[in-house]
This record gives C-alpha cells, sequence and structure tokens, in this order.
C-alpha cells in the first residue's frame, strides 16, 4: 500500500438511513483526520450525503431488504469513493441542467449536479446504479492574506469564493483579484461554487474586476455557478460581461488557450 493512503475502505451496509449516517459520519471524521480543511470537508460531505441519500431513495427506493456498497479511499492528496445500489439504475447522460429555464422550480437532478461541481471527477457505471466521485487536493493550493483559498495550474490562477468572508468584507474579491492579475499568469478562474446567492455589491466589483483584467490584456472567468447565482446574472443582462462556465476545467482551458496581449 501506498505510503501516503492513510484509507482503503469497502463496506456494505443495509438500505436505512442509520446506517447511513453513522458511515457518514465515519468518513468524513477520516476526511478531518487526512488534514483536508475546511472547504474540501464541506464539498466532500456534500457530495457523500447527495449520492448516499440518492442511492437509498431512488436506486433502493427506500427498500430496507436492499443494500449499498461503498468503497473508498483516502489519502493526503485524494478522496475516491464509490456508491453502489441494487436499483434499476438511470440514464446519467438524459439529466437535463437544472439551472435551465424550465428546470428552476424542479429538485430532481439537482444532487448529481451539485456533486459534478464540488469534485473532481464523477463518474457512473453503464447501468447508472454505480457513482465514483473523486475529490483531488492541489498540489499549490493555498490561502491568501484574506483567507481565500487560491492555487495555480500552469499560467492560470484559480481563487475560490468563501461566502462567509466575502460576506464580512466583499472587497476582498476585487483586491484578490487584482493581486494576481499581477503575476505571470493568462488570467483568473472565479471558483464560485461555494455561493449560493450574490448581491449587486459583489456584481459590481466582479464587473470592475472582469474590466480591469481586459484591460491588462489578461482574462477573468467565473466557473461553477449555483442556480441562483447563475439565474441572477442573466436577470440582470450581465452574463454579457461576466464569462461563465459549468465546469472548472473549461474555464482554465478558456483562459490557457486565450492570447495574452502582455506576450505579444
Amino acid at each position: 500500500m501506498n505510503a501516503a493512503r492513510l484509507t482503503e475502505m469497502e463496506i456494505t451496509i443495509k438500505n436505512n438511513l442509520e446506517e447511513i449516517y453513522s458511515l457518514e459520519h465515519e468518513i468524513l471524521r477520516q476526511v478531518e483526520e487526512a488534514g483536508y480543511e475546511e472547504n474540501s470537508s464541506f464539498a466532500i460531505r456534500l457530495a457523500l450525503d447527495e449520492a448516499l441519500v440518492n442511492a437509498y431513495k431512488h436506486g433502493n427506493a427506500e427498500n430496507p431488504n436492499k443494500s449499498l456498497r461503498i468503497r473508498y479511499e483516502i489519502d493526503e492528496k485524494k478522496i475516491d469513493i464509490e456508491i453502489e445500489d441494487e436499483g434499476a439504475g438511470f440514464d446519467q447522460s438524459q439529466l437535463m441542467d437544472p439551472r435551465s429555464d424550465e428546470r428552476l422550480k424542479e429538485t430532481s437532478g439537482r444532487g448529481i449536479f451539485l456533486i459534478r461541481q464540488f469534485m473532481s471527477k464523477t463518474l457512473f457505471n453503464e447501468y447508472g446504479n454505480l457513482i465514483r466521485f473523486v475529490y483531488e487536493k492541489k498540489d499549490h493550493q493555498n490561502t491568501n492574506p484574506h483567507g481565500l483559498t487560491q492555487w495555480k495550474t500552469g499560467q492560470v490562477d484559480v481563487l475560490e469564493l468563501d461566502p462567509i468572508l466575502v460576506d464580512k468584507d466583499p472587497t476582498i474579491v476585487l483586491e484578490s483579484i487584482l493581486y494576481l492579475l499581477k503575476e505571470d499568469s493568462r488570467g483568473v478562474v472565479l471558483d464560485l461554487k461555494f455561493l449560493d446567492r450574490i448581491d449587486s455589491c459583489l456584481l459590481g466589483l466582479l464587473v470592475a474586476a472582469t474590466r480591469e483584467a481586459e484591460s491588462r490584456g489578461k482574462h477573468l472567468v467565473n466557473v461553477r455557478l449555483q442556480p441562483e447565482v447563475d439565474r441572477i446574472i442573466e436577470a440582470t443582462s450581465l452574463n454579457v460581461v461576466l464569462k461563465t462556465f459549468a465546469d472548472l476545467t473549461r474555464g482554465i482551458e478558456f483562459i490557457g488557450a486565450s492570447k495574452s496581449s502582455d506576450s505579444n
């Protein structure tokens, strides 16, 4: 076994909420012991809870005679979780984006959408009764002076917004972006996955940051928007100013493939 690996486990439990939440609590305890910070633990807890409840409720149809199989690996760099139910499965390719106008009032499908937003990888088997999701810790991840998590991949900087810190002082968003724009990067990816709402103050700061990035020949893109945030940006017509992408990878690839005027 790799020395960096802390836990590797496969377990089968009964399809009841008591056993589900007991296992979830144990996995999250091990995640904490592995040294993952609060935002990472939140993302893993959300994905784990959504996947387990989906398997219990939709996969096994709350049938106490059925079982759930869970396999997980936790090390200092990555968390890999696999959950399989005894249901008939579903065609995950047919899932619609819950942010679309026709789905805003519906609740089904939001769980898988959130898992995809928060995890590095999300996979299903061919039957749709097994989900595997992976959370990868970033090699160059650190916390800036304002307490916001940031990391770098190639010539692209990624900045994660913490809703608690942003609520206390929204100006830290602009200050953090401007600092990163001074660096030798093509631009900044702003990860909004933790924000479930956005106000006019923060919107104004994002617009200002976007225009400043453009004036420097760099790019600022926003990724992994929650449905309400996405709706507000569209309702205020700021979707023509703020560039957004559904997932992190596409945002990084967009900036990486773009030409910066600084490099001309």
